[in-house]
């Protein structure tokens, strides 16, 4: 599985189809006005996380929770995952460990040991930058 900004659409796609990955998620970043947009949406607590307007990787994590949670934690799977270090891999360590720990049933000190266990074993890989 990977969740991916940094390289192109295309050169995802043909690893895809390639079977080098099983699973593609692809999120881009929102340009300034479609950010302006969900500021006023989140004033009025209208917020919701669809197939079309997930845009970043934390929604796809939540959006595909269940087929990530089979992949990762019981089939031994590998994600991959790039972008900006400030916010994006901030956010998508905290949902990974939600996610761990409702997937588990676990508290939030063995969700963090098996995120450093991903990790350890490079099945939690990340490229990140900023």
């Amino acid at each position: 599985m990977c969740l991916c900004n940094s390289l192109s659409r295309e050169e995802l796609e043909g690893f895809e189809s390639s079977g080098t990955l099983n699973h593609l998620k692809v999120c881009f970043s929102r340009d300034e006005q479609e950010e302006e947009e969900e500021e006023e949406e989140k004033k009025a607590e209208v917020v919701t996380i669809s197939a079309a307007r997930c845009k970043y990787v934390q929604h796809n994590l939540l959006l595909h929770n269940q087929q990530i949670a089979e992949i990762l934690l019981k089939r031994n799977g590998c994600i991959y995952v790039c972008g900006d270090a400030k916010n994006m891999a901030k956010d998508v360590n905290d949902t990974l460990m939600d996610m761990i720990k409702t997937e588990l049933q676990v508290d939030q000190l063995e969700a963090m040991k098996t995120l450093a266990r991903l990790r350890e074993e490079k099945r939690y890989l990340q490229d990140i930058w900023g």
